[in-house]
Parts: C-alpha cells; structure tokens; sequence
C-alpha cells in the first residue's frame, strides 16, 4: 500500500530477499533510480511498525501464509530539491501529506500551518474556487487535528488567512505545489524524524518516545511529550539492544558521561531502534558504508550449530542492517544512472559557410529527432 492507500499488487517467491519485492514495486511506480530512500514496513506479533530487511528473504521475517502485506514508505528522507524524479517526489508527498495528518511532523506555527493547507489543497483540486475551497480547507484542518500549535492559540480568522494564502497560488501547477509541500515540510523539527515509543511502566506515566533523525536523537518525554531532549551522533558513544530494553550512553552538553535506557513493546522493536540509529547515522553523516556495518550478522540455533563445524556456512545467517548506499552516494548514483538511460549524446556534424563571425548561431539538437547539426 502507498501513502494514500492505493494497492500495488507484485509476484515473488516467498524464499526471494526483500529487494527483490521493493524493485518490483518501485519500477511499477517508476522510481527505481531513486529505491534507496523506500523501503517496506510490516506490523510484529505485537502490532509494532518494523522494516523488513531487504537482505534477508521474506518468509524468514513475515509470519504468517502469503498474501504478505506491506507499506511503501519513505525511509530516509531528504529535502525535495535532492529529488531528481518526479515520480519519487510524488511518494515523498504523498508520506509527508500522512505524516502531517497524523501529527508526526508536528507543525508549531499558525502561519505555516494556513501555507501549508493551502498547498496541500492547491495540490490535490488546483486554484481556489470560492464555492469549493474553503470546504476543503475545513475538511484539511479537520482531518489534520495534530496541526497547528495548538486550538486555544489558533486566530479566530484562520480559515480566511488559508483562503488568502490560496489566493497566491493561482496558476501554480499540481507538482509544483507538491514540491513546496515538501519544502516546507523540510523545514519542521520532526523532519526525517522515525518514532519508538517506550512501553508504559502502569503507574500512570505515559512513557517517552525516542525520534531518530537526520542529525540525530530527540527523546520526548512530560505528560504531552513536549519536553525535548537532543543528542547529536556525535555525541553518541554506546548503543545496544537486549531483548525489549534498549541502552544508549552519550555525552551530554557538558561533556559529561550519561545514559538513557527505555523499554519497547518488544524485542523486534528494540532491535528496530538500535538498527534505526546505525543506519542513519551512516547514510546522513558518512562518505560510504562501511564493512563493520554491511557485515554484521546473527543466526538462528540451527545455523549457530552448523557454523561449529563450518564457519562459512550461510545457514540460518541474517543480516542485521540493509543499508547499501549514504545520502550522497544514493544521489550520485541516481544522477548517473538517469543521465545513461536519457541517450542524449549529440552526434556532431558541420559544415562551414564563409560567414561573419558575429552572424555565427549554434543549434544543438537532440538525437532522439536528429542526428546531426549544422553550423549556420
């Protein structure tokens, strides 16, 4: 399933790894050059949301009989203009679009939010019309509850502030606004940001919630989640994940030694949350993967007493993290690969006329109609 719920039906074999089923997808929806930001989310035993390991085959990680359900999802996020396909900024929007109707981008400002609505619905029904719009800016907002700072601080003229903002936008096309969507969106603390919330120890606290983003982690935690603690990768020295508790020791902003330790739903969850923070710490912050990362592994009981009497066995072996590419190498290669397939390449051919120089004109032509050019 995408963002907005449409399905994408795609045939594998059960012993296939996941990305094998993520290529298939992506080259449905034609983002292929640019599959390194996507990846596929199922739900645990438990109902937690967990990525299914694109090294690893399917059927080893997903309970259950075929038809296996997942959810395209965005798994590193960049700002828009990194984007170089069209098709790839459509499920951005269409992520970001959910996230902020679920309240995970969270949006602290009235201003942005009136922009905001009045893109989302720029993109989805074009210019405003005075009989249909503000219909559909009350609908947005509704469906949006999370926006906003917040019902007692919202101006008693909010709706007539998003009909203005509209107003601005006449003529601008659908993916244009997609794009500032994302912009905007980019531009939010909670952008990028994957959520893991602890489990509650039942004395009435409701627990915290650890965001693991770009530059690095912010533990939310009070009764409304709005107190915010940020630790950047680099202050991070230890992290590791035992059953269903999680453990992190970091310097804090006076250089001093401290440590964090949270209990999750479960221990696919706790796992899910150390993976989280290696692999984005190593495509937001690294030159390349490194083999300490791409060669972690763990095995089952069968395949731990194989390995006593075969050390190279790859029985029962399960990859821990699926990250193949940084953000800029993800870039990098698309571009390249984009520029091979356009075909582009200018065949020259010219033929000189005794001209003066300043009447000289350059005509440049694609090969897909032409094969030569002349020089007039």
């Amino acid at each position: 399933s995408q963002p907005n719920s449409v399905i994408i039906e795609v045939e594998v074999d059960p012993k296939a790894k996941g990305q094998e089923c993520l290529e298939k997808v992506c080259h449905c929806l034609g983002i292929s050059k640019e599959s390194d930001y996507f990846g596929l989310k199922y739900h645990g035993t438990k109902g937690e949301e967990l990525w299914l390991n694109l090294r690893n085959p399917i059927e080893r990680q997903v309970g259950g009989l075929p038809p296996y359900r997942f959810a395209l999802r965005v798994k590193f996020w960049v700002p828009p203009h990194l984007l170089l396909q069209d098709s790839t900024r459509h499920q951005f929007y269409l992520h970001a679009r959910l996230h902020l109707f679920e309240g995970r981008l969270k949006v602290t400002d009235w201003s942005v939010t009136a922009k905001l609505i009045a893109l989302l619905v720029q993109a989805e029904t074009g210019d405003f019309d005075p009989l249909t719009s503000p219909q559909a800016h009350g609908l947005y907002l509704e469906q949006g509850s999370q926006f906003g700072a917040g019902e007692d601080s919202k101006p008693p003229d909010f709706l007539n502030r998003v009909a203005l903002e509209q107003k601005e936008l006449k003529g601008m096309k659908s993916s244009t606004a997609e794009y500032w969507v994302l912009k905007e969106a980019s531009y939010l603390d909670s952008f990028g940001e994957e959520f893991f919330h602890s489990k509650p120890n039942g004395e009435g606290n409701a627990g915290s919630c650890l965001g693991v983003g770009p530059h690095g982690i912010s533990l939310y935690h009070g009764e409304d989640l709005s107190d915010k603690l940020s630790i950047p990768y680099t202050a991070i020295q230890t992290a590791a994940s035992q059953r269903r508790i999680f453990h992190l020791s970091y310097a804090d902003i006076d250089g001093h030694e401290a440590s964090l330790q949270i209990k999750l739903e479960s221990s696919q969850a706790a796992s899910g949350l150390y993976r989280a923070i290696t692999e984005k710490h190593a495509f937001y912050s690294c030159e390349t993967v490194r083999s300490a990362v791409t060669a972690q592994f763990i095995r089952d009981l069968k395949g731990t007493i194989v390995s006593i009497f075969n050390e190279d066995t790859s029985l029962g072996k399960k990859y821990v993290f699926d990250i193949r590419r940084t953000c800029r190498e993800v870039y990098d290669n698309a571009r390249r690969a984009l520029y091979q397939n356009s075909g582009n390449v200018v065949v020259v051919s010219m033929r000189m006329k005794k001209l003066p120089k300043t009447n000289a004109c350059l005509r440049i032509v694609s090969t897909a109609k032409y094969r030569s050019m002349r020089l007039k």
